[in-house]
């Protein structure tokens, strides 16, 4: 599988009294990797919106393997499972970048759901055909 990378240096404000990241910054990575993945396949919320369809985060999962510290640049790792129905799964790795060890992972999972909050169970053009090409993309079929 092939990741999309984004790099997030470790902000002062992000760690906790024991000088680690604070668990919850790591959401916030996470989700910067999604629209930087997302973004590369014009797959970004406006485009959703005017669809009338919304996305929202219906679960999520995270595993903490490493200490992430102030000043540390890290590379969140961010690719999309193939779909089997109207919904976007991603995957996550953040990474040291200097040695590559894992920090932590994660999964999220969107649905789709229409303005009156509605679930969609066919995801409609031309959003299929951009993530279609998003999972080609992962899966290394293109560039």
């Amino acid at each position: 599988m092939k990741f999309h990378e984004t790099e997030i240096r470790v902000r002062f404000y992000e760690t906790d009294s024991w000088n680690m990241a604070w668990h919850g910054h790591y959401v916030g990575w996470f989700e910067a990797g999604r629209i930087a993945l997302a973004k590369k396949f014009d797959l970004m919320p406006e485009r959703f919106v005017e669809l009338g369809l919304y996305a929202p985060v219906i679960s999520l999962k995270a595993d903490y393997k490493a200490m992430a510290r102030f000043d540390d640049l890290l590379v969140i790792r961010t690719a999309v499972k193939i779909p089997d129905k109207a919904a976007l799964e991603f995957i996550y790795e953040a990474r040291k970048k200097e040695d590559g060890r894992l920090v932590a992972s994660g999964e999220t999972t969107q649905v789709l759901v229409n303005t009156k909050g509605e679930l969609v169970y066919i995801m409609p053009e031309p959003i299929k055909s951009r993530v279609d090409e998003m999972v080609k993309y992962c899966n290394g079929e293109a560039g």
